[in-house]
């Protein structure tokens, strides 16, 4: 049955997208998304979050029993065949939306260096809250430049906007990359010298136009470290 809570139906929605939801599962949602208009609605918000990282990657199958070999790994006794993940367990639906981003990042993180990147590996941030330590925004880092998108539904506070900030190795200021449009997608062309490899990105609240003085005004409420793949 699709779950009734806002939070439940948002992670089996990210789990549909992912493809790790069982057959009957997967079966349920899609026979759901032609009458539930909420569902459709998350499921299409995890399509679009999640779609950009597939588009570096080649299409491949996994290999023969890669299943049954994570499962080995997780856990000598679970038997092959038999994913742990069958029968929702209770607290499948509380962690299921970082499951998702998870299991999105270790995807990408497995097959985008087998694919033909241009020049040079793509680097890869995870953005965190530094109180909750949950993730709510991704960039990714290649030689056609920055793609920031946001993870989960964030707002800023009323009458304030979002602003993106790169801090170099051993640096002592910030440097400001732009307002994150309303959206939650930003694109840069180019980043400042040094805003590479081990750089941090930060995000903090502004007014709307960003912060006036070139620093952060306004508490940080995300950030994450630039990491190659």
């Amino acid at each position: 049955m699709t779950p009734l809570d806002p939070q439940e139906r948002d992670a089996i929605a990210g789990e549909y997208v992912l493809g790790v939801l069982d057959a009957d599962e997967a079966r349920e949602i899609a026979n759901a998304l032609a009458t539930d208009g909420e569902l459709r609605a998350a499921v299409r918000f995890w399509e679009e979050k999640l779609h950009p990282l597939s588009t570096l990657a080649e299409t491949r199958n996994p290999p023969t029993g890669i299943w049954d070999a994570v499962e080995a790994r997780i856990s000598p006794a679970a038997k092959p065949g038999q994913h742990r993940w069958t029968g929702a367990a209770p607290w499948r639906w509380s962690t299921g939306a970082f499951a998702a981003i998870a299991a999105a990042l270790l995807l990408y993180v497995a097959v985008v260096p087998r694919a033909p990147i241009r020049s040079a590996s793509p680097m890869i941030a995870v953005l965190q809250s530094p109180q909750t330590q949950s993730a709510g925004w991704i960039a990714v880092l290649d030689p056609g430049g920055l793609r920031l998108s946001e993870l989960t539904r964030q707002t800023p506070p009323s009458a304030h906007a979002y602003e993106l900030w790169g801090i170099a190795p051993h640096a002592t200021r910030p440097v400001p990359l732009g307002v994150i449009p309303a959206s939650g997608e930003m694109k840069l062309a180019a980043l400042p010298k040094g805003v590479s490899a081990g750089a941090t990105l930060a995000i903090s609240i502004e007014p709307p136009g960003g912060s006036p003085t070139g620093l952060p005004t306004g508490p940080v409420v995300f950030t994450g470290v630039l990491r190659t793949t």
